[in-house]
C-alpha cells in the first residue's frame, strides 16, 4: 500500500491505492476500458446507420439536416455533461458521479432502441439521444479514478490503456455494429449494448470503491449555466453551418452569442469563490498547450473519419460493414500502442511520445493525400495516422494529469475532452462543404482535406516542443 496522502487543505488521509497488477486495479482497468468500448460502440454506428433511421421515420434526403441531429445533439449534451460531471466528481466523488452517469445512460440507450415503436416522430429519438450524451462524462471520470487509484509510476500505462479504448471501441462499433445494422436493423445497435450497460452500472455500484480525494468547493451553478450556453450555441452553430453556410444570419448570431457567453463565463470564473474551472489552472503552460493541440487533434481526426467514410461510400461503393473492416487494422494497432505509449511516457516523460505521435499522424495524412485511390491506400494511411494519434493522446492525457492538482483531475481532463469535442464538430463541418465540392468536375477536395489535417497537426507537433517534460514522481 502507498503511504498516506495529503489533500490540498493540508489534512492527511489514508491512501487506498496499491500496486498495479493486483486484483482490484486490474479489475478496475478492465471495467473502465470496457465502459469506454461500450460507449464508443454505440456512437461509431450513429452516422453510418443514419440513412436507415431516417427511412424508418419517413424522412428523405431533403430532411438530412433534421436527421443529423441524432448525432449532433449527443455531442452537444456530452460537451456540457463532461464539464459538469467532471467537476461534481471532484467535489462529491468520482464513483458516485460515474454511477449516476451510467444509470442515466442505461435508461437512455434502452429507450432509444424503441424510439420508432414509441412514436412516429424523430424528435423523440433526438430527445433520447440527447439524454444519452450524458454517458460521455464517464471518460473524464475514468481518467480521474485512475489518477486516484494507481501509483504514479504505473499511471501512464493505465491511462494509455483507457485512451486506446477510444479507437478500439470505434472500430469495434463499425465492424460489429455494421453487421448488426445490415442484418438486424439499426435498433439492435442499441438493444445489444443494453445488457452490458446495465451490468457495468451494477458492477460500479457494488465493486468500485469511492475515492477519498475530494475538492472542498461549492457547485458553481452560474458557471455551469454560462458554460452550457457557450458550448450549446457554438456546437449548434458549427453543426448547422454544414447546411446553412457560415455566413447565414442564424449561424452568425449563434456564434456571436457563443462568443458573448465565453466572455461572460471567463469574467465570472475570475470572480466566483468556487469557480467551475479555476482560471489559474488553465493558465498553466502545459495545460493550455495540451488543450490547444487537443482541438487540432479532434478537428483532424474526425475530419479524416468523415472523409474516409465518404471515399469508401462514394468512390468504392462500400457498406457500413466493409467501412468498419477498413478501420479494423488501425484498432488492433491502437490496442497495442496505447499501453506501449504509456510505457514510453513512464520512461521518457510525456513530451516526446506526444511529439512523436503528432509527427506520425502528420505522415499518415500526407500518405492519405498522396494515395487514396484504393482500399489498401486508405488502410495504410489510417493505420499510420491512427497510430500517431493514440500515442499523442496518451501523452497529452498524462500531461494534463501530471500538471493538475489531484483534487481537480476530473474537471481538467473534462475540459480537454470538451476542447477535442469542439474540434470534432468544427472539422466535419468544414469537411462537409469540401466533400460536396468533390462531385464537381476536377474535384480534388479529398486531397485538400487531408492537406488541411496535415498542416494543422504539423502545427500541433511544433507546439509540443514547448512542453516541459515533467514525469510523475514515483510514490514511496
Amino acid at each position: 500500500m502507498c503511504a498516506s496522502e495529503v489533500r490540498a487543505d493540508g489534512a492527511s488521509m489514508p491512501a487506498n491505492r496499491s500496486s498495479f497488477g493486483n486484483d482490484y486495479t486490474t479489475f478496475l482497468l478492465l471495467l473502465l476500458g470496457a465502459i469506454a468500448i461500450m460507449v464508443m460502440y454505440v456512437e461509431a454506428m450513429a452516422i453510418p446507420s443514419l440513412p436507415w433511421v431516417m427511412e424508418d421515420f419517413g424522412l428523405g434526403q431533403e430532411d438530412y439536416a433534421l436527421g443529423s441531429w441524432i448525432v449532433t445533439v449527443y455531442l452537444v449534451v456530452a460537451a456540457v455533461a463532461i464539464a459538469i460531471f467532471g467537476k461534481l466528481g471532484d467535489i462529491y466523488g468520482k464513483k458516485k458521479m460515474l454511477l449516476i452517469a451510467l444509470s442515466i445512460y442505461s435508461v437512455a440507450v434502452t429507450v432509444t432502441g424503441f424510439s420508432r415503436d414509441l412514436s412516429d416522430s424523430i424528435y423523440l429519438m433526438i430527445f433520447f439521444r440527447a439524454v444519452q450524451g450524458i454517458g460521455m462524462s464517464s471518460f473524464p471520470l475514468a481518467f480521474a479514478i485512475i489518477r486516484d487509484e494507481f501509483p504514479n509510476d504505473k499511471m501512464a500505462v493505465a491511462q494509455g490503456v483507457i485512451s486506446a479504448m477510444f479507437g478500439v471501441g470505434n472500430a469495434f462499433g463499425l465492424v460489429v455494429g455494421g453487421y448488426v445494422t445490415e442484418h438486424w436493423g439499426w435498433e439492435w445497435t442499441y438493444h445489444t449494448v443494453v445488457p452490458f450497460s446495465v451490468f457495468a452500472t451494477v458492477v460500479v455500484a457494488f465493486k468500485v470503491r469511492e475515492s477519498t480525494v475530494r475538492l472542498k468547493a461549492k457547485v458553481d451553478i452560474l458557471g455551469g449555466v454560462l458554460l452550457g450556453f457557450t458550448l450549446v450555441t457554438f456546437l449548434v452553430g458549427a453543426t448547422e453551418a454544414r447546411n446553412r453556410g457560415w455566413t447565414d444570419s442564424l449561424i452568425v448570431a449563434l456564434l456571436a452569442a457563443s462568443a458573448v457567453g465565453l466572455l461572460s463565463f471567463a469574467l465570472w470564473q475570475m470572480r466566483a469563490k468556487s469557480p467551475l474551472i479555476r482560471p489559474s489552472l488553465m493558465k498553466i503552460r502545459d495545460i493550455a498547450l495540451t488543450n490547444t493541440i487537443g482541438f487540432m487533434v479532434g478537428f483532424a481526426m474526425f475530419t479524416a473519419s468523415l472523409t474516409i467514410t465518404a471515399i469508401a461510400s462514394y468512390s468504392f461503393g462500400l457498406g457500413p460493414l466493409r467501412i468498419g473492416m477498413l478501420n479494423l487494422p488501425m484498432s488492433v494497432l491502437m490496442f497495442i500502442l496505447g499501453p506501449t505509449a504509456g510505457l514510453a511516457v513512464k520512461k521518457f516523460g510525456p513530451k516526446w511520445p506526444t511529439t512523436f505521435g503528432m509527427t506520425l499522424a502528420v505522415a499518415g495524412f500526407i500518405a492519405l493525400d498522396l494515395n487514396h485511390a484504393t482500399e489498401l491506400d486508405i488502410v495504410l494511411g489510417i493505420v499510420i495516422m491512427g497510430s500517431g494519434i493514440v500515442c499523442a493522446m496518451v501523452g497529452m492525457i498524462n500531461i494534463i494529469v501530471i500538471s493538475t492538482p489531484k483534487e481537480e483531475t476530473g474537471i481538467a481532463t473534462g475540459v480537454n475532452i470538451i476542447v477535442r469535442t469542439c474540434g470534432a464538430v468544427v472539422g466535419p463541418a468544414v469537411a462537409t462543404v469540401l466533400i460536396s465540392e468533390q462531385a464537381l468536375p476536377d474535384g480534388g477536395s479529398y486531397s485538400t482535406i487531408f492537406r488541411i489535417g496535415a498542416g494543422l497537426l504539423a502545427t500541433g507537433a511544433f507546439l509540443t516542443l514547448f512542453f516541459s517534460n515533467t514525469k510523475a514522481i514515483p510514490e514511496e
